[in-house]
């Protein structure tokens, strides 16, 4: 049978008492008065059967015992506090969002999908959504073996071996312009009006990249120099350009429609090239029907779909 231990609260006051060699000096410590240390004391003592201090001219002395249990309960009192810690912390990661990676192009990412998912991260406050536009793959994993992207949206012919795939955008490249382009000194009316505008390239690294070469051919224009204008290695800035009436931008349709809804920007022409890449939302075997990725994947797909019926 273990041994009844004496009150926490006598224990404490011992220890503190012990260490100053002072009743008040402890008192100020615990946050009580004197007396109660004094009580406290006095009762484990009576427990014990025995002094723990010499007292004598308001001084304390630490009897045999009193020396043998004082480092003990220093040892005993830090783990406790260390245990304490512990717990907290635990408490702290429990109550933390879980974390959800999302990797997206640069382009994509910005100028499609970071509108939408401020709609999701609100519905979802426990959920610490980490967006990162670079071209990374589901495939490399943390040190816990978990993916280190839940889901990727990514760009091409959807040949992921090893990964679930779902289809998210069909996609066609047209001309986009700033509003004010349809109106002026040259008006854009029909395709060969873009002589007297400045045409902007968008020369982002992604399969089928759409050319003004192919799109002037495919609208039956000649006579325009295709390789001329300026370029960038992003569609986010051929786009930023064109909003703001520096020329007109050849690029992928999902990447403009945000402007276009906000009225920054016109596709002057239906001539449009039609390609057999797409986006597609990607996901690792081995979370694929993990509860976030899941949901993740049906807002999206909803989102898609719903751009795409518009």
């Amino acid at each position: 049978m273990s041994e009844r231990l004496p009150p926490l609260n006598a224990l404490k006051a011992f220890e503190a008492a012990a260490r100053h060699l002072s009743v008040r000096a402890a008192a100020d410590e615990l946050h009580v008065s004197p007396a109660a240390v004094s009580h406290q004391i006095k009762n484990l003592e009576a427990h014990l059967g025995g002094p723990l201090f010499h007292r004598a001219n308001r001084a304390l002395r630490l009897t045999a015992a009193g020396e043998a249990a004082l480092p003990l309960l220093r040892e005993g009192f830090g783990r406790l506090a260390a245990a304490v810690q512990e717990m907290r912390a635990a408490q702290a990661a429990d109550a933390a969002p879980a974390v959800f990676n999302v990797c997206a192009p640069p382009s994509f990412a910005a100028k499609w999908l970071m509108p939408r998912l401020s709609r999701y991260a609100a519905d979802h406050a426990g959920l610490d959504i980490r967006l990162s536009a670079s071209p990374a793959m589901i495939g490399a994993a943390d040190e816990t073996g978990r993916p280190a992207v839940d889901v990727a949206i990514r760009f091409g012919d959807g040949e992921h071996p090893g990964a679930r795939v779902d289809k998210l955008l069909a996609v066609s490249a047209l001309p986009f312009c700033s509003p004010r382009l349809l109106d002026g000194e040259h008006p854009l009316r029909r395709p060969a009006d873009l002589r007297h505008h400045l045409l902007l390239h968008d020369d982002t690294d992604y399969p089928e990249r759409p050319d003004w070469r192919a799109w002037l051919a495919a609208a039956g224009v000649d006579g325009i120099d295709a390789a001329h204008g300026l370029r960038f290695n992003q569609a986010s800035l051929a786009l930023e350009a064109a909003a703001a009436g520096q020329g007109v931008a050849l690029t992928l349709q999902p990447l403009a429609q945000g402007d276009v809804a906000a009225g920054r920007l016109v596709a002057p022409f239906d001539c449009r090239l039609r390609l057999s890449s797409a986006y597609y939302l990607v996901s690792a075997e081995t979370t694929a029907e993990a509860p976030a990725v899941v949901d993740f994947r049906n807002w999206l797909l909803a989102e898609a779909a719903a751009e795409s019926a518009a």
